[in-house]
């Protein structure tokens, strides 16, 4: 008998990594590492072009944001705050310079159209009607609806004041998105209404402001539902007053003798 010959007992197992040599020996590496192996190089230019991608938009978005706040704080210098409590400058004092340098330094940003939205007011507060058309600007802006709202309530409100027809206006603004000024447009266009003895209009109006704007103050502290309750109401007829009889003149000083003397003169009768 064999003395080299060994029995299947005797036969020590195969280590994991001695299997694993054997495995790529026979059949290679996996299709995994031949991918990395076939395209290493792709794989690290993408790495390192994917990492100054991610590093641009970083750096976009905050210069951005940079852009952002230096243009807001030009907005609190053309609105003339100067310190918390203060209050804001009215329209009519505006920083004018300062809002067209913001337009021009800062445009593409939300501020550049909040700064046509001031110089429009401003315009308009001093009697120049170029003042629409940078209000017809925001109000057809991809601006913030309240934003493009307030520029249409403003156009209207200058229109009512210049006794010229406000009703599209007011009518354009009910059929944008909700916003804080939809509220005053309903009643706006329900008070024209009523106005022009068009009763059932104007109660339609008053009802929409209702329905559409619940939580609006004109609703809650109940201006439309006193609007609804006046409709109802005949205004009184103005009535003549009755004429009344002509009194006789009579002497206020009660003198007998006619005219009454004139005071500090005295009157002597040269018959006695």
């Amino acid at each position: 008998m064999d003395n080299n010959s060994k029995n299947n007992e005797d036969i020590q197992p195969l280590t994991p990594e001695e299997i694993k040599a054997i495995g790529e020996i026979a059949i290679g590496p996996s299709k995994h590492e031949q991918f990395l192996n076939a395209h290493y190089k792709k794989l690290m230019w993408g790495g390192i072009s994917l990492g100054i991608a991610a590093g641009c938009v970083i750096a976009f978005f905050s210069h951005r944001n940079d852009l952002r706040k230096d243009a807001a704080a030009q907005v609190v210098q053309a609105m003339k705050i100067t310190a918390p409590g203060n209050g804001i400058a009215t329209p009519d004092e505006y920083d004018t310079a300062a809002l067209k340098t913001l337009q021009q330094q800062y445009a593409g940003t939300p501020s550049a159209i909040t700064a046509e939205l001031m110089n429009g007011l401003s315009l308009i507060s001093k009697g120049d009607e170029a003042g629409i058309a940078a209000l017809e600007t925001v109000a057809s802006s991809s601006a913030s609806a309240p934003m493009r709202g307030r520029a249409l309530a403003a156009i209207a409100t200058y229109q009512l004041q210049q006794n010229k027809d406000s009703v599209p206006t007011w009518t354009r603004l009910t059929q944008m998105e909700a916003n804080p000024y939809t509220a005053l447009a309903y009643l706006m266009l329900g008070d024209l209404a009523k106005d022009k003895g068009d009763k059932e209009t104007a109660r339609n109006w008053y009802e929409q402001c209702k329905t559409k704007c619940p939580t609006s103050a004109l609703v809650t502290d109940k201006t439309v539902e006193m609007r609804l309750t006046l409709l109802d109401v005949d205004a009184p007829t103005p009535v003549e007053p009755a004429p009344q009889p002509e009194q006789p003149e009579t002497n206020p000083l009660e003198n007998p003798f006619g005219e009454a003397p004139e005071v500090g003169e005295t009157k002597f009768n040269a018959e006695i």
